[in-house]
C-alpha cells in the first residue's frame, strides 16, 4: 500500500512510529518537512466533518492512507460514490433553481428542460473539477 503526505502528495514510508500503546510519534514528510498525516490522531467524527466540508486533506487521508487498495474493489466503490454524489448535487441544485423559479413568471416546458440540462451540466463540471483536484499530486 502506498502511503502519501497530505501536504504535498509525495510518497512516504511511514505515517507514525508507535513506541507503546497510545504513545505514537507522527512522521514528517522528507520532501516538505511537515507532518505527513495529522488525521491519524483525530477521531472519526472530526474526519467526517472535514469530509463534509470538502477539505482536500481529509479526502487524501481517506483515499490514500486509510483504505487498503488491495482489499477493496476501489473501482466499483468510486463509481458508486461518483454516481451518488452527482445525484445528490443535482437534487440540491434543482431545489435551489426551483425556489428561484417560483418567484419568476410561469415558465414553459422547454425552458424547464433547458434548466434541468444546465443544472446537470453544472453539477457534472463541479464534481469533475473537485475530483480532479484530489488526484493532483
Amino acid at each position: 500500500m502506498e502511503l502519501r503526505c497530505l501536504q504535498c502528495g509525495s510518497q512516504v514510508a511511514k505515517l507514525f512510529v508507535q513506541y507503546s500503546p497510545g504513545n505514537i510519534r507522527l512522521m514528517k514528510c522528507p520532501k516538505c518537512k511537515q507532518v505527513a498525516d495529522e488525521y491519524i490522531e483525530c477521531e472519526i467524527m472530526i474526519v467526517l466533518i472535514d469530509l463534509i466540508l470538502h477539505k482536500t486533506k481529509a479526502y487524501r487521508h481517506l483515499l490514500y492512507n486509510v483504505l487498503n487498495q488491495r482489499s477493496l474493489d476501489l473501482e466499483g466503490l468510486m463509481w458508486k460514490l461518483i454516481l451518488g454524489s452527482l445525484l445528490l448535487d443535482t437534487y440540491r441544485m434543482l431545489i435551489l433553481v426551483r425556489s428561484v423559479e417560483e418567484w419568476s413568471s410561469i415558465i414553459s416546458f422547454s425552458s424547464s428542460v433547458w434548466n434541468l440540462g444546465k443544472v446537470l451540466m453544472d453539477v457534472f463540471l463541479e464534481d469533475f473539477l473537485f475530483l480532479s483536484s484530489l488526484s493532483v499530486e
